[in-house]
């Protein structure tokens, strides 16, 4: 699979690629690399996919964001504004085998990993909500056991 885009404002880091959202994200403008702009949309540049928990904080965003992915051959948006909450949810132990990837739809209590304990056992973390990763992240440990955290887009944060 395909890593997503990350567009974050104001970031620290950044590529060329850019885009525009407008009327409060009723339109959004994907600039070519030397096209100037003009309007008074927010400007939103491209950085690395990895570097999505540096704009969290107490599980809220800190600047708009838009994550562009494929899934299934359609193409897929989504764009957060500053202060959308998210759930960070950990899988933790020997082994750890997630279920889902970004851009999954998940319903309460489902599963999200599988854990294989020390002792051979298998156990499930499931989600409290119904809603969308929109980040899953492996965390390294010196110990050796594996963890991740999903970050969840739960129904209730979502704007129709």
């Amino acid at each position: 699979m395909k890593f997503p885009e990350l567009y974050v404002e104001n970031p620290k880091k950044h590529e060329n690629k850019r885009v525009v959202i407008e009327r409060d994200g009723k339109i959004i403008k994907f600039l070519d690399e030397n096209e100037d702009y003009k309007g008074d949309g927010k400007v939103l540049y491209k950085i690395i996919y990895d570097d999505f928990p540096n704009y969290i904080l107490m599980n809220e965003l800190l600047s708009d964001i838009l994550l562009y992915y494929e899934v299934g051959g359609a193409k897929q948006i989504i764009y957060l504004k500053k202060g959308t909450k998210l759930l960070e949810i950990m899988a933790e132990g020997y082994k750890v085998y997630p279920i889902v990837d970004f851009g999954c739809r998940i319903l309460e209590n489902h599963r999200l990993a599988a854990i294989q304990t020390g002792k051979g056992e298998i156990r499930f973390v499931n989600t409290p909500v119904t809603g969308l990763v929109i980040f899953l992240e492996e965390i390294p440990t010196k110990s050796g056991r594996e963890n991740y955290k999903f970050y969840i887009l739960p129904d209730k944060e979502i704007e129709v």
